[in-house]
């Protein structure tokens, strides 16, 4: 009876206390709880033993003393902010959109956007230390395996340049790299190198890729002074594009002679390492060479680039005939120079030999230096990317088995400069996808 008295006058106190005061007497409680649970969850803090000597700090204490401080920190620490691409205050890498190039802001813009959807960003480290980070191009997909073969630069796996010009030789590459494919929809996945070729520069990287991909779309025809845009992936995956127009040009001494160039005259003193096996391309999106990072912006052809891939299929390598020559063509010399060839040879078409290769077959055929190459194979040439591209032509229709591709037979149309005497000869070459070596002399070495 007490008790039942006493439950009742305790609901008629409850009753009288206000439900303010309720209600921070049950937050309380739910405070006290929770710092409970952290209590238990939270390092606890050993008690600082003193020692004969005075105070130290034990290190168990210490540990747990930091322990909690990290975890304090991170209680305090604000919520990073979602990233909403399509708010996101964009600054591009190079601006496209510029007075300079209104004209071309629509067309070049659907251009880029258009040959972008095959580009992705490749990088490449080994141990621990990165190597290089480029760009890649997407030229094939098998929907079987789900994977995409890459196509980019050597300069990915490359370690070591050449310590005097690349006809000498010296440069040294990586099979052992890790190679990452850095895909469009932010995602990375680990690639497999495939095969590379020193001469030209190019890798093939197999990567895995769930979804089909965009094929890109080439044109094997540029003309003199076209306008085309370069595209590359820098280290965020945001596009470069850069403005400029094709060129020929003789190349110099460290540099092959399969090149043609991109001319840019805001190009001075931008950084176009992440350009390095991205694409040129013409306004209407096709692609008509890609970048290989240089002094004086070479890029490889696309009608060499598409008799590499070929090839690659073909034999799983790219094979090559080494001519054992370098050369200069006559209508990319400075035009007095090329009246002064006509006024004392009458030829003002064809290549002129720069360099012979001691005990080649040019060299035991009696071609020297300045003689000139007017024909290969019966047809006049005009530059060194129509000599290559004749090059190329050579192994397509030969043998299905690349062991049997040990040399190959060409004919030659010579001007001999010193004789003024002309001669057609057959030279017996070797082939190999190993970088061509001529071993020059100190007179093409500055």
């Amino acid at each position: 009876m007490s008790s039942d008295l006493e439950k009742s006058k305790n609901k008629r106190a409850m009753a009288a206390v206000p439900e303010e005061v309720l209600a921070k007497k049950r937050n309380l409680g739910r405070e006290e709880g929770q710092e409970e649970e952290e209590k238990k969850d939270s390092p606890a803090l050993l008690p600082m033993p003193r020692g004969s000597r005075g105070c130290f700090i034990d290190p168990r204490w210490l540990t747990a003393k930091i322990a909690k401080d990290k975890m304090d920190a991170a209680k305090l620490a604000p919520i990073p902010p979602v990233k909403i691409p399509t708010l996101e205050h964009f600054k591009p890498p190079p601006r496209f959109h510029t007075r300079a190039l209104l004209p071309l802001r629509e067309s070049g813009s659907k251009a880029a956007l258009s040959a972008a959807k095959s580009l992705v960003g490749i990088s490449s480290s080994l141990g621990s230390k990165p190597l290089k980070r480029c760009s890649g191009l997407l030229i094939d997909w098998d929907e079987e395996s789900k994977t995409c073969v890459v196509l980019t630069t050597a300069h990915l796996i490359r370690t070591k340049d050449s310590p005097v010009n690349v006809w000498f030789g010296g440069e040294e590459y990586t099979s052992n790299a890790d190679v990452t494919v850095h895909l469009l929809d932010g995602t990375s996945e680990k690639g497999q190198l495939l095969y590379y070729q020193p001469h030209y520069d190019l890798a093939f990287v197999r990567v895995k890729v769930d979804q089909p991909i965009q094929l890109p779309s080439f044109s094997e025809e540029v003309t003199f002074a076209e306008e085309v845009l370069r595209l590359g992936r820098d280290n965020m995956l945001d596009l470069r594009i850069t403005y400029g127009r094709a060129a020929y040009q003789n190349p110099v001494i460290d540099e092959r002679y399969h090149y043609m160039y991109f001319d840019c005259a805001d190009d001075d003193n931008d950084d176009d390492e992440y350009d390095s096996g991205g694409l040129v391309i013409s306004l209407d999106g096709k692609i008509v060479g890609m970048f290989n990072i240089s002094s004086r912006g070479s890029f490889i052809p696309s009608s060499i680039l598409l008799s590499c891939v070929d090839l690659w299929k073909k034999y799983g390598r790219i094979p090559r005939p080494q001519l054992g020559m370098a050369f200069e063509a006559i209508k990319l010399l400075e035009p007095a120079h090329v009246d002064k060839i006509w006024r004392m040879c009458h030829i003002d078409d064809g290549l002129v030999v720069q360099e012979v290769l001691k005990g080649s077959p040019a060299d035991k055929f009696g071609i020297e230096r300045g003689d000139i190459v007017e024909c290969f194979n019966g047809e006049s040439i005009s530059n060194t990317v129509e000599l290559e591209n004749r090059l190329m032509n050579t192994c397509k229709g030969l043998s299905d088995n690349y062991n049997d591709l040990i040399e190959v037979h060409v004919s030659v149309g010579v001007f001999h400069t010193l004789k003024k005497q002309r001669r057609i000869g057959e030279l017996t070459v070797s082939v190999s996808d190993l970088g061509e070596v001529i071993a020059r002399g100190t007179h093409l070495l500055f």
